[in-house]
């Protein structure tokens, strides 16, 4: 388990909750129930992508960490001194797709997921809403994905 499923674990709880409203609300007839319970299902698929981003983020930045380590130990100046610049600024301060452009190649389908995952964050955390549906297990899996080709050692 790693904590990309574990969240989509989560999730699926949450989810099957609201479907049971949902679907009471459905058979009941109460469409005012069920456009509220559609709503705040929505907004909870929201925050566990944002929950999800985080934990990405997170991968992200213990990659760039053990590259920079890797880069700077023992190698000739002139091989890490971009290295040892990123170093000192605090990887926190360096733009998060520079990041992923260190793990990724720009011209696979890698990148563009990753890129899509972060303008979906910026949209969602700064008060829109994400226009593609959210499936967070398919999400999770993704990330999970995504972060085994990131260096470990």
């Amino acid at each position: 388990m790693t904590v990309f499923s574990d969240i989509a674990d989560q999730w699926r709880i949450a989810d099957a909750a609201f479907s049971q409203v949902i679907q009471h609300a459905f058979v009941a007839d109460d469409d005012v129930l069920f456009d509220e319970t559609w709503g705040q299902r929505q907004k909870n698929d929201q925050a566990y992508f944002l929950y999800l981003f985080t934990r990405f983020e997170s991968a992200v930045n213990r990659a760039i960490d053990l590259i920079l380590d890797n880069r700077i130990t023992g190698a000739p100046w002139g091989d890490r001194r971009i290295w040892e610049a990123w170093s000192r600024i605090g990887i926190e301060d360096v733009h998060f797709m520079s990041k992923v452009e260190v793990l990724t190649d720009k011209s696979r389908a890698d990148y563009g997921k990753i890129r899509r995952y972060y303008q979906g964050r910026n949209d969602v955390a700064h008060g829109g809403t994400w226009a593609e549906q959210f499936f967070i297990p398919t999400i999770a899996q993704e990330m999970d994905q995504l972060c085994a080709g990131f260096p470990t050692a």
